[in-house]
């Protein structure tokens, strides 16, 4: 039992000493274009990558039509039980080459209208869309308001909120938890989906 404490508190002061090194050297630059206030990750050299994000993202479902299109219903022993109370299915979107382009995740019916979308270039993720009313589009997002995640070498680049949720969190902590979270969501329903050819 010491040794699970012990291992616990030197787990959460790494992550911790993580969390902070080096938060005073970033630029940073207070939303002005959000509903939510507070530091994000946005400087002038992302704006180049955001663009690009946004270039592929419109790529990506353009071409949605002649993709591959799978669905993969997220239910069985072999789904972790987390993923199975939360969405019912994911649809896995292929380019003619086989490599996963997207993937939306829709919830059980009568529970909730939210969605996710993971969006990758090259295997990796560069943007996440999350709509609370998106279960009733497939082929792209409804334009409806919803959060908006630009990712950059596996970091949260740029973070903006249209829905008008409010946060329970900390806004300085925000992003680096959205980050983890969605990093690790990707990890999770990529691997899920390439098992699920």
């Amino acid at each position: 039992m010491k040794n699970i404490l012990y291992f616990l508190i030197v787990f959460l002061s790494a992550f911790l000493v993580s969390c902070n090194n080096g938060s005073a050297d970033k630029k940073t630059e207070t939303r002005k274009d959000s509903l939510l206030e507070g530091p994000v990750n946005d400087t002038a050299g992302n704006a180049s990558v955001i663009e690009q994000n946004e270039e592929k993202k419109a790529g990506i479902e353009a071409m949605s039509a002649r993709m591959t299109k799978k669905e993969v219903m997220l239910n069985g022993a072999g789904i972790n039980a987390s993923i199975r109370q939360k969405w019912m299915k994911m649809d896995v979107y292929r380019d003619s080459s086989g490599m996963i382009r997207r993937i939306k995740l829709y919830p059980h019916k009568g529970i909730s209208e939210r969605s996710e979308e993971f969006y990758y270039d090259n295997n990796k993720l560069f943007f996440v869309y999350v709509s609370d009313k998106g279960v009733d589009t497939e082929d792209r997002d409804e334009g409806q308001p919803g959060k908006e995640f630009h990712f950059a070498g596996g970091r949260l680049i740029k973070y903006e909120d249209r829905s008008g949720d409010k946060e329970s969190i900390d806004k300085n902590d925000e992003d680096k938890v959205y980050e983890l979270e969605l990093m690790a969501e990707s990890k999770e329903f990529f691997e899920l989906a390439e098992k699920n050819k």
